[in-house]
């Protein structure tokens, strides 16, 4: 998850992000499928169902992740003399390792995954030559972490400021809109322009996992009283949706600038589905439970006025909801963590204030009959996302709101609400 943010605010902001990779002695966390790990069981799992996501024959083997130095030294050397590939390289390492259970302790394994991003055997050697300068890097940066009382892991550096560990994603983020930085266009890959770069991901509640989104489906009106209040009856047709696009992902804690073209920007609090199988032919609301992986805490925001006046016309509500950072989500409660579907307390608060208090139960269509009923329409794939409607108590919010959400046995999520940036600038 680290990696792949990391390279997409590159890829996003006018920022260069240095790394400072720290060769480190693996957690018991970090040993997924090792019969000494104590955590075994649920990693075997975890990678079990990630073999499965891929249609990849599982088969676990019997090694035990020792230590990291092959693919440390390498990566560390790529960065610095030839950075147009590190990023190719550190995902692919990353992903074999956590996706599909590959070795990364043993040195033949990590020369064969960076041979597949096109480093040639003589920048190998090269690598291998190095060694000694790059083991003097890397305890110097572990110097600094044990100075610093920071555990240690790659950390990495914006105009000077140092930042390190997945905790830490989300303060560079904050940083990058304080400082004023604004988006910029994609870095090119080969012949293939505007690239944007890897997957957006979402964390695991209690798993070192997250789940790459692959699309963001919305259902309006699924809570009578909610219905009412946006001036509709609320009868039981079939439920009809909308989407919003992949840039208007953000995870829970982000701050999201008051956006353009509104001066009525709202809050709606959701109970969202994620789905970890594939669904090819439509399916009934029995057979949607075996696709759904998990449920999160998401806000819909919304920029009422316009969906309201193209509601009026007849209009498609792309520009009310359809926008970036509009989609605010939580970590991913794993189903299989539940000990039923979620039916209780769904509560949004806004500067402590509760706005939004009822409960999922009280849903017009269930999560089940939703997922069945997009299976009429759409190829269903892992990693799609469903916000499933919003109870009555909506409202607007304005710069400097602190919107706090939680749905009973999911989790929660947060938002604050700042300038634009163009403002602050």
């Amino acid at each position: 998850m680290i990696v792949d943010e990391l390279f997409a605010l590159k890829r996003l902001y006018r920022v260069d992000i240095d790394w400072c990779l720290v060769k480190e002695v693996p957690r018991p966390s970090s040993l997924p499928i090792t019969q000494q790990n104590p955590r075994f069981p649920y990693n075997r799992q975890d990678c079990e169902r990630r073999a499965r996501w891929r249609g990849l024959e599982w088969s676990p083997p019997e090694w035990r992740l020792t230590d990291v130095s092959a693919a440390t030294h390498l990566g560390l050397w790529l960065l610095r003399n030839r950075s147009e590939l590190f990023e190719a390289y550190t995902v692919r390492v990353s992903r074999a390792y956590w996706s599909h259970g590959k070795n990364i302790s043993d040195a033949a394994t990590v020369e064969a995954l960076a041979r597949e991003v096109g480093v040639t055997d003589g920048e190998l050697d090269a690598a291998k030559a190095a060694a000694a300068v790059i083991e003097r890097e890397l305890a110097g940066n572990a110097a600094w972490c044990d100075e610093s009382g920071v555990l240690g892991v790659p950390f990495f550096v914006v105009d000077g400021e140092k930042f390190w560990g997945s905790d830490r994603v989300g303060a560079l983020k904050r940083y990058l809109n304080e400082a004023g930085y604004g988006s910029a266009l994609a870095a090119t890959d080969g012949d293939v322009l505007f690239n944007n770069g890897p997957a957006v991901t979402l964390p695991v509640a209690g798993r070192e996992a997250s789940v790459a989104v692959n699309r963001i489906f919305c259902v309006g009106r699924n809570y009578s009283e909610h219905a009412r209040e946006m001036g509709v009856d609320p009868t039981r047709e079939a439920p009809f949706f909308f989407m919003k696009p992949l840039d208007a992902l953000v995870p829970s804690g982000a701050h999201i600038p008051y956006p353009l073209g509104t001066s009525k920007y709202e809050y709606e609090m959701e109970l969202v589905v994620v789905l970890g199988e594939a669904i090819s032919s439509p399916v009934t609301p029995e057979e949607a439970s075996r696709a759904i992986f998990g449920y999160a805490a998401g806000l819909d925001m919304t920029r009422r006025d316009l969906q309201l006046a193209a509601r009026d016309k007849g209009r498609p509500w792309e520009l009310g909801k359809a926008f970036e950072r509009s989609a605010v989500l939580g970590p991913i409660k794993a189903a299989e963590d539940l000990d039923s579907d979620p039916v209780g307390q769904i509560v949004l608060r806004v500067n402590d204030d509760i706005k939004q208090n009822a409960k999922v139960a009280d849903m017009i269509w269930s999560v089940q009959e939703i997922v069945s009923n997009l299976s009429q329409y759409y190829y269903l794939r892992p990693g799609d996302v469903i916000f499933t409607g919003t109870p009555a108590g909506v409202g607007p919010v304005v710069v400097g709101d602190k919107l706090q959400g939680e749905i009973a046995d999911v989790g929660r999520v947060e938002a604050v609400i700042v300038p634009r940036i163009e403002a602050r600038v």
